[in-house]
Protein backbone atom coordinates (compact mmCIF):
# COMPACT_ATOMS: atom_id res chain seq x y z
CA UNK A 1 0.00 0.00 0.00
CA UNK A 2 2.92 2.11 0.39
CA UNK A 3 4.42 2.08 -2.47
CA UNK A 4 1.10 3.35 -4.64
CA UNK A 5 1.42 6.93 -3.07
CA UNK A 6 5.20 7.29 -3.71
CA UNK A 7 5.15 5.89 -7.09
CA UNK A 8 1.58 8.54 -7.61
CA UNK A 9 4.24 11.28 -6.27
CA UNK A 10 6.62 10.83 -9.06
CA UNK A 11 4.26 10.39 -12.04
CA UNK A 12 2.91 13.67 -10.80
CA UNK A 13 6.02 14.95 -10.26
CA UNK A 14 7.05 14.20 -13.44
CA UNK A 15 3.81 15.27 -15.14
CA UNK A 16 4.52 18.89 -13.70
CA UNK A 17 8.45 18.70 -14.96
CA UNK A 18 7.25 17.98 -18.45
CA UNK A 19 4.38 20.79 -18.88
CA UNK A 20 7.22 23.17 -16.99
CA UNK A 21 9.19 22.27 -19.97
CA UNK A 22 6.67 22.73 -22.65
CA UNK A 23 5.48 25.84 -21.24
CA UNK A 24 9.30 26.98 -21.26
CA UNK A 25 10.06 26.00 -24.96
CA UNK A 26 6.69 27.58 -26.09
CA UNK A 27 7.74 31.11 -24.33
CA UNK A 28 11.12 30.93 -26.23
CA UNK A 29 9.83 30.46 -29.43
CA UNK A 30 6.89 32.96 -29.32
CA UNK A 31 6.68 35.93 -31.57
CA UNK A 32 7.67 38.77 -29.80
CA UNK A 33 4.44 41.62 -29.20
CA UNK A 34 3.86 44.06 -31.82
CA UNK A 35 5.86 47.03 -31.56
CA UNK A 36 3.92 50.50 -31.39
CA UNK A 37 3.43 52.15 -34.46
CA UNK A 38 5.56 55.54 -34.47
CA UNK A 39 3.47 58.35 -33.36
CA UNK A 40 3.16 61.27 -36.23
CA UNK A 41 5.52 64.19 -35.43
CA UNK A 42 3.94 66.93 -33.53
CA UNK A 43 3.18 70.18 -35.21
CA UNK A 44 6.29 73.01 -36.73
CA UNK A 45 5.25 75.46 -34.12
CA UNK A 46 5.43 73.07 -31.08
CA UNK A 47 9.11 71.85 -32.72
CA UNK A 48 10.32 75.55 -32.25
CA UNK A 49 12.16 74.81 -28.77
CA UNK A 50 11.28 77.45 -26.61
CA UNK A 51 14.36 78.89 -26.06
CA UNK A 52 14.74 79.38 -29.25
CA UNK A 53 11.41 81.26 -29.75
CA UNK A 54 12.59 83.68 -27.52
CA UNK A 55 16.27 84.39 -28.86
CA UNK A 56 16.57 88.35 -30.16
CA UNK A 57 17.16 86.43 -33.76
CA UNK A 58 14.24 84.06 -34.16
CA UNK A 59 12.49 87.51 -32.93
CA UNK A 60 13.60 90.21 -35.08
CA UNK A 61 13.65 87.49 -38.29
CA UNK A 62 9.93 86.94 -36.96
CA UNK A 63 9.07 91.15 -37.55
CA UNK A 64 10.88 90.67 -40.84
CA UNK A 65 8.92 88.05 -42.19
CA UNK A 66 5.76 89.48 -40.90
CA UNK A 67 6.28 92.94 -42.03
CA UNK A 68 7.00 91.55 -45.69
CA UNK A 69 3.77 89.07 -45.67
CA UNK A 70 1.82 91.89 -44.92
CA UNK A 71 3.08 94.36 -47.50
CA UNK A 72 4.14 96.24 -45.10
CA UNK A 73 7.74 98.32 -43.97
CA UNK A 74 9.44 96.34 -41.44
CA UNK A 75 9.70 98.79 -38.15
CA UNK A 76 12.67 100.10 -36.89
CA UNK A 77 14.40 97.65 -33.79
CA UNK A 78 13.98 101.38 -32.06
CA UNK A 79 10.54 101.47 -32.87
CA UNK A 80 9.76 97.99 -31.36
CA UNK A 81 11.23 98.38 -28.18
CA UNK A 82 10.31 102.40 -27.59
CA UNK A 83 6.97 102.85 -25.31
CA UNK A 84 4.14 103.31 -27.44
CA UNK A 85 2.42 106.72 -25.97
CA UNK A 86 -0.86 105.72 -24.44
CA UNK A 87 -3.75 108.42 -23.81
CA UNK A 88 -7.32 107.78 -21.48
CA UNK A 89 -8.87 110.53 -23.33
CA UNK A 90 -12.13 110.84 -22.20
CA UNK A 91 -12.48 109.35 -18.35
CA UNK A 92 -16.07 110.45 -17.71
CA UNK A 93 -19.23 109.69 -19.28
CA UNK A 94 -20.50 112.22 -22.38
CA UNK A 95 -23.75 111.83 -23.77
CA UNK A 96 -23.54 111.82 -27.30
CA UNK A 97 -25.85 113.35 -29.52
CA UNK A 98 -26.55 113.73 -33.38
CA UNK A 99 -24.47 116.41 -35.13
CA UNK A 100 -22.70 117.16 -32.13
CA UNK A 101 -19.06 115.04 -32.03
CA UNK A 102 -16.82 114.85 -29.03
CA UNK A 103 -13.23 115.26 -30.26
CA UNK A 104 -9.97 114.43 -28.35
CA UNK A 105 -6.34 114.79 -29.41
CA UNK A 106 -6.63 111.88 -31.89
CA UNK A 107 -10.20 111.06 -32.52
CA UNK A 108 -13.87 112.25 -33.59
CA UNK A 109 -16.18 110.65 -32.24
CA UNK A 110 -19.78 111.02 -33.93
CA UNK A 111 -22.97 109.67 -34.37
CA UNK A 112 -25.11 109.17 -37.49
CA UNK A 113 -28.47 107.43 -38.83
CA UNK A 114 -28.13 104.98 -41.45
CA UNK A 115 -29.93 102.17 -42.43
CA UNK A 116 -28.27 98.83 -42.20
CA UNK A 117 -29.27 95.74 -43.39
CA UNK A 118 -30.43 93.24 -40.55
CA UNK A 119 -32.82 90.55 -39.76
CA UNK A 120 -35.79 91.25 -37.44
CA UNK A 121 -38.47 88.75 -36.24
CA UNK A 122 -37.08 86.75 -38.43
CA UNK A 123 -37.28 89.09 -41.75
CA UNK A 124 -34.28 90.32 -43.33
CA UNK A 125 -34.36 94.50 -44.05
CA UNK A 126 -32.38 97.53 -43.93
CA UNK A 127 -33.58 99.40 -40.98
CA UNK A 128 -32.39 102.76 -39.46
CA UNK A 129 -29.37 102.34 -36.99
CA UNK A 130 -27.68 104.48 -34.51
CA UNK A 131 -23.85 104.01 -36.54
CA UNK A 132 -20.56 105.56 -34.38
CA UNK A 133 -18.63 107.33 -36.82
CA UNK A 134 -14.53 107.06 -35.57
CA UNK A 135 -12.26 109.36 -37.55
CA UNK A 136 -8.38 109.10 -36.32
CA UNK A 137 -7.36 112.74 -36.86
CA UNK A 138 -3.78 111.93 -36.82
CA UNK A 139 -1.26 109.93 -39.50
CA UNK A 140 -0.49 107.59 -37.20
CA UNK A 141 -1.57 103.81 -36.48
CA UNK A 142 -3.66 103.70 -33.46
CA UNK A 143 -5.06 100.92 -31.12
CA UNK A 144 -8.27 101.88 -29.65
CA UNK A 145 -11.07 101.02 -27.30
CA UNK A 146 -14.20 103.75 -27.42
CA UNK A 147 -16.69 102.22 -23.94
CA UNK A 148 -19.82 103.30 -24.97
CA UNK A 149 -23.63 102.03 -23.59
CA UNK A 150 -27.40 101.99 -24.52
CA UNK A 151 -29.83 102.46 -21.40
CA UNK A 152 -31.24 98.25 -22.59
CA UNK A 153 -28.62 96.53 -24.80
CA UNK A 154 -31.35 93.44 -25.22
CA UNK A 155 -33.34 96.03 -27.63
CA UNK A 156 -29.97 96.41 -29.76
CA UNK A 157 -29.51 92.38 -30.31
CA UNK A 158 -31.35 92.49 -33.23
CA UNK A 159 -29.12 95.54 -34.91
CA UNK A 160 -26.89 94.90 -38.08
CA UNK A 161 -23.38 95.02 -38.04
CA UNK A 162 -20.96 96.57 -40.31
CA UNK A 163 -17.69 95.12 -40.68
CA UNK A 164 -14.69 97.15 -39.29
CA UNK A 165 -11.97 97.11 -37.17
CA UNK A 166 -12.57 97.40 -33.35
CA UNK A 167 -9.41 96.58 -32.20
CA UNK A 168 -6.89 99.29 -34.37
CA UNK A 169 -7.33 102.24 -37.06
CA UNK A 170 -5.03 103.60 -39.67
CA UNK A 171 -4.28 107.29 -40.45
CA UNK A 172 -6.80 109.25 -41.10
CA UNK A 173 -9.35 106.44 -41.50
CA UNK A 174 -12.64 106.32 -40.89
CA UNK A 175 -14.46 103.51 -38.93
CA UNK A 176 -18.28 102.82 -38.53
CA UNK A 177 -19.66 100.63 -36.38
CA UNK A 178 -23.54 99.93 -35.32
CA UNK A 179 -24.43 100.71 -31.70
CA UNK A 180 -28.10 100.42 -31.37
CA UNK A 181 -31.35 100.16 -33.51
CA UNK A 182 -32.50 103.28 -34.01
CA UNK A 183 -35.74 104.45 -31.79
CA UNK A 184 -36.67 108.03 -30.78
CA UNK A 185 -35.88 107.27 -27.20
CA UNK A 186 -32.66 105.40 -27.67
CA UNK A 187 -29.81 107.25 -26.81
CA UNK A 188 -25.48 106.46 -26.67
CA UNK A 189 -23.27 107.62 -23.75
CA UNK A 190 -19.53 107.59 -23.96
CA UNK A 191 -18.45 106.66 -21.38
CA UNK A 192 -14.33 106.06 -22.12
CA UNK A 193 -11.75 106.70 -24.43
CA UNK A 194 -7.88 104.95 -24.87
CA UNK A 195 -5.71 105.08 -27.33
CA UNK A 196 -2.20 103.82 -28.14
CA UNK A 197 0.43 105.04 -31.02
CA UNK A 198 1.95 102.30 -32.59
CA UNK A 199 3.96 101.26 -35.53
CA UNK A 200 2.29 99.74 -38.70
CA UNK A 201 3.55 96.24 -37.09
CA UNK A 202 1.81 96.50 -34.18
CA UNK A 203 -1.76 97.14 -35.11
CA UNK A 204 -1.71 94.42 -37.88
CA UNK A 205 -0.41 92.59 -34.64
CA UNK A 206 -3.63 93.53 -32.26
CA UNK A 207 -5.83 93.60 -34.94
CA UNK A 208 -5.28 89.70 -35.21
CA UNK A 209 -6.94 88.96 -31.50
CA UNK A 210 -10.01 86.87 -31.69
CA UNK A 211 -13.10 88.42 -30.54
CA UNK A 212 -13.64 88.15 -26.82
CA UNK A 213 -16.16 89.98 -24.27
CA UNK A 214 -13.40 90.49 -21.87
CA UNK A 215 -11.52 93.47 -22.96
CA UNK A 216 -14.47 94.79 -25.66
CA UNK A 217 -18.26 94.95 -25.52
CA UNK A 218 -19.40 92.20 -27.79
CA UNK A 219 -22.82 94.46 -28.99
CA UNK A 220 -19.62 96.53 -30.21
CA UNK A 221 -17.37 94.19 -31.20
CA UNK A 222 -18.64 91.24 -33.42
CA UNK A 223 -18.44 93.20 -36.54
CA UNK A 224 -14.66 93.09 -36.16
CA UNK A 225 -12.59 92.47 -38.94
CA UNK A 226 -8.57 92.93 -39.11
CA UNK A 227 -6.50 94.21 -41.65
CA UNK A 228 -6.34 91.57 -43.62
CA UNK A 229 -9.86 90.31 -42.93
CA UNK A 230 -10.56 87.33 -40.91
CA UNK A 231 -6.91 86.43 -39.95
CA UNK A 232 -7.41 85.95 -36.47
CA UNK A 233 -4.82 83.67 -34.81
CA UNK A 234 -5.41 80.17 -32.69
CA UNK A 235 -5.78 81.52 -29.48
CA UNK A 236 -2.49 80.46 -27.31
CA UNK A 237 -3.84 81.98 -24.41
CA UNK A 238 -6.74 82.02 -21.26
CA UNK A 239 -8.98 84.74 -21.60
CA UNK A 240 -9.99 83.62 -18.55
CA UNK A 241 -6.90 84.36 -16.66
CA UNK A 242 -6.94 87.89 -18.52
CA UNK A 243 -10.29 88.27 -17.13
CA UNK A 244 -9.29 87.91 -13.70
CA UNK A 245 -6.87 89.66 -13.74
CA UNK A 246 -8.61 92.62 -14.90
CA UNK A 247 -11.75 91.75 -12.74
CA UNK A 248 -8.99 91.94 -10.08
CA UNK A 249 -7.11 94.88 -11.20
CA UNK A 250 -3.45 93.57 -11.57
CA UNK A 251 -3.50 94.56 -15.14
CA UNK A 252 -5.71 96.34 -17.77
CA UNK A 253 -6.33 97.14 -21.63
CA UNK A 254 -3.48 98.79 -22.19
CA UNK A 255 -0.80 96.39 -21.02
CA UNK A 256 -2.76 93.24 -23.07
CA UNK A 257 -2.43 95.23 -25.93
CA UNK A 258 1.06 96.40 -25.63
CA UNK A 259 1.96 93.15 -25.26
CA UNK A 260 0.51 91.99 -28.74
CA UNK A 261 1.75 95.20 -30.03
CA UNK A 262 5.33 93.65 -29.90
CA UNK A 263 4.52 90.13 -30.24
CA UNK A 264 2.64 87.84 -33.02
CA UNK A 265 0.18 86.27 -31.15
CA UNK A 266 0.72 83.00 -33.45
CA UNK A 267 4.05 82.66 -31.34
CA UNK A 268 3.99 84.38 -28.01
CA UNK A 269 1.15 84.49 -25.74
CA UNK A 270 0.18 87.25 -22.70
CA UNK A 271 1.45 86.32 -19.41
CA UNK A 272 0.28 87.97 -16.37
CA UNK A 273 2.91 89.77 -14.83
CA UNK A 274 3.34 91.28 -18.06
CA UNK A 275 2.52 95.27 -17.95
CA UNK A 276 3.21 98.67 -20.26
CA UNK A 277 6.12 99.01 -21.51
CA UNK A 278 8.40 101.82 -20.42
CA UNK A 279 11.86 100.72 -20.39
CA UNK A 280 13.27 100.47 -23.87
CA UNK A 281 16.55 98.46 -22.33
CA UNK A 282 13.69 95.70 -21.12
CA UNK A 283 14.75 92.41 -23.26
CA UNK A 284 12.36 91.49 -26.47
CA UNK A 285 10.90 89.20 -27.34
CA UNK A 286 9.17 89.54 -23.18
CA UNK A 287 9.00 86.31 -21.05
CA UNK A 288 7.72 85.37 -18.23
CA UNK A 289 11.36 84.53 -16.20
CA UNK A 290 12.32 88.75 -17.14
Amino acid sequence: MEGKPLALAVLLAGALAVGIGVFVLHAASAPPPTPERPRPPPPAAVMVHSDMRFSPVYYRTLIEQDSKAYGIPAPAWDDITQPNPYFDELKEKQHLRIKAPIETRHLRISMEISKVPSVIGGQALSADHLVLRIENRTPVYLAYRIQTSVPDKRKCSSKGEIPHNAVAIGPNQTILRTECLYRKDESVDVNRIEVVEMPALSAYYVSRLPPNATLYDPRTFTGHVGFRGQDSCQQTFSWREIKDGVDAKQFEWKDVIDFYARHNCSEYSFFKTYRYRTDTNAPLPARPLD
